[in-house]
């Protein structure tokens, strides 16, 4: 998956997931601008909180001064552009890229933007890297420049900058323009399969293997009204290997079309002009389509204690549902398409996880940001020293601080929230875990389902959400800051995630493949 097609599925997944106000908090809440929901921003925060695959749009070509545009479908919708170009002066090559994506969450339009820009010498040297990321609400800009045996590192965000060093990426590895001209080389050879490892430039200067096996040495489709002879291509990066896109390579070596299939979310990029590229309307709804109906109505599920699910899906395998905190998992053997889940709110079962790993600051969770360092001070200020109490009193502090429950930002890191104080249940989860790990409680963010009474005209469903997971006395619990009560039975995590730079993207796209296809068979409730 390229850096576009996967920013592009997070960001779509984050629009799923996201803005999931379980109708309870709304209840508490009568300012809220939204009508009652829960799910929000897994799909365009994580499908925004999710993606598009792999390449860039080729890097593998083309005469100096090249730019070519693509049109981003998500579901047959057009929901996006991308642009490509690459420029060449003196003994400089420029590569940028950029691309942006609006996905409608129960009609609020919501639009993500990624840019990069790469410049290397002619001779393949890298020179500096400059990203621009639109999440949420508070642009942020990282550049690179690169040393003799170092890399010098700027972050600019909501008007703080940050400066620091860090080492040359480990390995072997190409420019972005040197790793285009050997893929152009390979796709001309008549090679059948190929790899190739460089900086993404919708990502970060930690190179990524990008890996393609031919499929078909000779195709046709139509582009921009025109037939077209093309090779057809399976790509894997390494950064996500559980996930493959199709690409199709002209005679040229120009990319015309890339698509991937996750579990029913279909995304396609084809090659386009500028005009119809930027042509976009509220983009398509990703939101209420990923709501799961149970097999009955569950009443009540703010007093629910205990519940047992049976997770299924039609076809293939159902993905590897997780087993911890309230959470216990069975799977029958020989059976794939089917768990049983029993969710248990008084639960609390010890693990052996080491707990430095829920500790560090990430891009996301920004725990050592001055802001929210002060408000996990304020909110446990007048609490017990207890790590139970403080995660409560944290929970109930970010569930008031918050203001704005906002379907309209895209992922937005703690600092982010905690300066503009708007989002749904992604920046509950996000700041609260950041507000746990500055008060030294380990923790991490949860994804999944959860019980919503009321949305859009659709009652007792179960929509994507997130929220927190504080390690407290050697046991996982969670907490939800969305809710009157820190949790309840209705919870069902689908991912545990770090929330690491490197892997919160690809906790989040592992979900895409169920959404739209899971089904939930209620066995038993009890209060």
């Amino acid at each position: 998956m390229s850096g576009h097609q996967a920013m592009i599925t997070a960001a779509a997944i984050g629009s799923a997931a996201g803005g999931q106000y379980s109708p309870r908090m709304i209840h508490r809440m009568p300012s809220i601008p939204t009508p009652r929901l829960h799910p929000a921003r897994l799909i365009c925060g994580a499908i925004a909180t999710s993606l598009l695959v792999l390449s860039l749009p080729c890097a593998a070509q083309t005469p100096a001064d090249t730019e070519l545009w693509y049109t981003v479908s998500l579901q047959g919708e057009h929901a996006g552009w991308m642009r490509y170009r690459e420029q060449t002066a003196d003994d400089r090559i420029t590569t940028e890229v950029e691309w942006s994506l609006t996905v409608s969450r129960a009609g609020t339009s919501v639009e993500t933007r990624k840019q990069g820009r790469f410049v290397e010498t002619t001779d393949g040297k890298p020179v500096s890297f400059w990203s621009l990321q639109d999440l949420g609400a508070m642009p942020r800009e990282v550049q690179y420049v690169f040393g003799p045996t170092d890399v010098s590192v700027q972050v600019t965000e909501g008007g703080r900058t940050s400066n620091s060093k860090q080492p040359l990426p480990a390995g072997d590895w190409q420019t972005p323009h040197v790793a285009g001209e050997f893929t152009l080389a390979r796709l001309r050879s008549g090679a059948d399969r190929f790899a190739v490892n460089s900086i993404d430039i919708l990502g970060d200067i930690e190179p990524v293997i990008t890996t393609r096996e031919l499929l078909n040495r000779e195709t046709t489709l139509e582009v921009r009204g025109k037939r077209v002879r093309a090779t057809q291509w399976k790509t894997v990066q390494s950064s996500m290997p559980t996930l493959a896109a199709t690409e199709y390579f002209d005679p040229e070596g120009v990319l015309v079309r890339s698509e991937v299939d996750l579990g029913g979310v279909s995304i396609v990029t084809l090659l386009s002009d500028e005009q119809t590229a930027r042509r976009i309307g509220v983009g398509p709804e990703m939101m209420l389509k990923t709501f799961v109906r149970p097999s009955k109505p569950i009443s009540r599920p703010a007093r629910l204690k205990k519940a047992v699910f049976d997770l299924s899906v039609d076809e293939g395998e159902l993905s590897l549902v997780p087993t911890d905190g309230a959470q216990t998992v069975e799977r029958s053997e020989g059976e794939a398409q089917r768990v049983r889940l029993t969710i248990d709110v008084n639960a609390r079962p010890l693990t052996d996880v080491e707990p430095e790993g829920y500790l560090h600051a990430s891009d996301l969770v920004t725990s050592d940001d001055e802001q929210v360092m002060e408000l996990a001070r304020r909110a446990t200020r007048a609490g017990s020293k207890d790590a139970v109490h403080r995660a409560e009193a944290i929970r109930t502090f970010v569930g008031r601080y918050i203001r704005r429950k906002s379907l309209g930002v895209g992922l937005a890191s703690a600092a982010e929230v905690a300066r503009d104080r708007e989002g749904d249940c992604t920046e509950h989860a996000v700041l609260t875990t950041a507000m746990l790990r500055a008060q030294g409680i380990p923790a991490r963010i949860a994804t999944g389902l959860v019980l919503v009474d009321e949305f859009a005209g659709q009652k007792s469903i179960f929509g994507y959400h997130m929220w927190s997971q504080g390690l407290i006395d050697g046991a996982w619990v969670d907490f939800d800051a969305t809710l009157p009560q820190r949790f309840d039975a209705t919870h069902i995590a689908l991912s545990y995630s770090e929330a690491d730079d490197a892997g919160f993207l690809a906790d989040m796209t592992s979900l895409l493949p169920m959404m739209g296809r899971l089904k939930i068979d209620v066995v038993s409730l009890e209060y």
